[in-house]
C-alpha cells in the first residue's frame, strides 16, 4: 500500500507526467521522501511496471535512496520492484539495468557499467553489492574489466553478499549471507563462503507469509 504522507509529490507528478527521461507503458515511478534522481539528459527509465524508491523509510530515519544515470544509460522495469531506504544505484555511460520484479532491502549498492539483468520475484537482503565491473583495469593477457551479470527468477540473496562481474545465477538459487559470488551459481542450489561454493543442491525456498 502506498503511504501518501511520505511521497515526494512533486517528483511523482514530474517523472510520471512531464519528464522525457521516464517512459511509461504501465506502472509508475513512486518516489518516497529522500529519493534522489541524478539523470543525464540522454538517460532513460522505461517502466513496464512500477518502481518504488526509498521504500519502508520509517519515522524520518534520515536515509535516502540515490539513482544516478549517466549518458545513454537505461533502466528497464518489467515487474513491480521496490528499493528500500539507503539504496545506491549507479548506471554508467551506455549501460543497461533490467529488473523483472521483487525488492531489495536497505543499503543495496548496484554498479552497472555494461549490463545487469535481474529476474522476477527476486529478494535482495540488506547491504548487498552487485557490480559488473572491477572499476579499475588490471593488465594481463585475457583480462576483462567488465562482464555482464544475470540473476535468474525467484533468487534470494542474503545480507552482505557480493555479486561480481560475469556471474550467472540460476532460477531458485539462494546466496548465503556474506557470500562472495565470482562464479556461476546452478539453479535451485545454495552457495556460501568467499569465494562462494555450492553447499546444497535441489532446494526450493519460499518467502515468509
Amino acid at each position: 500500500m502506498i503511504n501518501l504522507k511520505n511521497l515526494q509529490v512533486f517528483s511523482l507528478i514530474f517523472y510520471n507526467m512531464f519528464s522525457s527521461k521516464v517512459s511509461r507503458t504501465d506502472g509508475k515511478l513512486i518516489p518516497y521522501k529522500k529519493s534522489y534522481f541524478i539523470l543525464h539528459k540522454t538517460a532513460k527509465i522505461k517502466l513496464f511496471s512500477s518502481l518504488v524508491t526509498n521504500d519502508n523509510c520509517i519515522k524520518r530515519n534520515g536515509r535516502s535512496t540515490i539513482i544516478r544515470m549517466d549518458s545513454n544509460s537505461e533502466i528497464e522495469i518489467n515487474g513491480v520492484f521496490s528499493i528500500y531506504y539507503g539504496g545506491d544505484i549507479m548506471c554508467f555511460k551506455d549501460s543497461k539495468l533490467i529488473i523483472g520484479g521483487g525488492f531489495c532491502n536497505s543499503n543495496v549498492k548496484i554498479r552497472c557499467t555494461n549490463s545487469i539483468t535481474i529476474g522476477n520475484d527476486v529478494a535482495i537482503s540488506h547491504d548487498v553489492t552487485i557490480m559488473d565491473s572491477d572499476a579499475h583495469n588490471i593488465h594481463y593477457d585475457g583480462y576483462q574489466m567488465t562482464k555482464p551479470i544475470t540473476i535468474g527468477n525467484n533468487v534470494w540473496i542474503g545480507s552482505r553478499a557480493i555479486i561480481l562481474k560475469g556471474v550467472k545465477i540460476g532460477d531458485g538459487a539462494v546466496i548465503a549471507a556474506g557470500a562472495v559470488v565470482s562464479k556461476d551459481v546452478p539453479a535451485n542450489s545454495i552457495v556460501a563462503g568467499s569465494p562462494a561454493k555450492v553447499i546444497k543442491e535441489n532446494i526450493n525456498w519460499g518467502k515468509m507469509i
